[in-house]
């Protein structure tokens, strides 16, 4: 109950920001980010969070999607070269925005956020929780069953700037249930390579 109030006061604080950037968010180009005054790249299509993971879960998969949970920080050029580089990819951009939530942390932001567990720090202190010093670090995750913290919900973990063709493998490899089936990340990928090279360059020429 307690949980369901916290996200009903967050709402209404959102609903002023929200009502006043969807015009600027309708006309944005979905596949090129944009510079906040954090120092961090963002796109506009990434989810408008409340930074309570639990209700993160559930709206991805009330909405049949994945969650995606991303560290970044202000100077990191591997944070860069994944928004510049990687989720500018139109077929990873547009994989992500079909089949995945994206929640964007600050290794070095002070937003409160609430973990699975219900305890709820800034980000920088959940970072030290989790044991995050690198960036980007990113978390795949598709339910929460009995997990207490995020990591632990999490079926894969990507930490640093991985190049297109793994990372859209990764993507697909968690959203399409190849890793519940117990298919290990690398024999998907080499398997697939062919095609997921194939739907770069396909989507590109589109």
């Amino acid at each position: 109950m307690r949980r369901l109030w916290s996200r009903m006061v967050k709402m209404t604080a959102f609903a002023g920001v929200m009502a006043a950037s969807l015009t600027q968010v309708a006309q944005a180009d979905p596949y090129t980010p944009y510079r906040g005054e954090d120092g961090i790249y963002h796109y506009d299509w990434f989810h408008q969070s409340f930074l309570e993971f639990e209700g993160d879960i559930q709206d991805a998969q009330d909405d049949e999607r994945s969650l995606l949970v991303k560290f970044d920080q202000k100077g990191c050029i591997y944070c860069e070269k994944m928004a510049l580089e990687i989720f500018a990819e139109p077929a990873i951009n547009d994989y992500l925005r079909a089949h995945y939530l994206v929640v964007q942390l600050d290794l070095f932001g002070n937003r409160d956020v609430t973990d699975l567990d219900g305890s709820t720090m800034p980000e920088n202190k959940l970072a030290q929780k989790w044991g995050v010093i690198f960036t980007p670090t990113i978390y795949f995750v598709k339910e929460q069953g009995e997990a207490q913290t995020l990591p632990e919900a999490a079926i894969a973990q990507m930490p640093g700037a991985f190049g297109k063709l793994t990372f859209m493998g990764m993507l697909k490899w968690v959203h399409e249930g190849h890793a519940e089936q117990g298919e290990p990340f690398q024999k998907y990928l080499n398997n697939h390579m062919a095609d997921i090279r194939e739907a770069l360059k396909a989507a590109r020429a589109g």
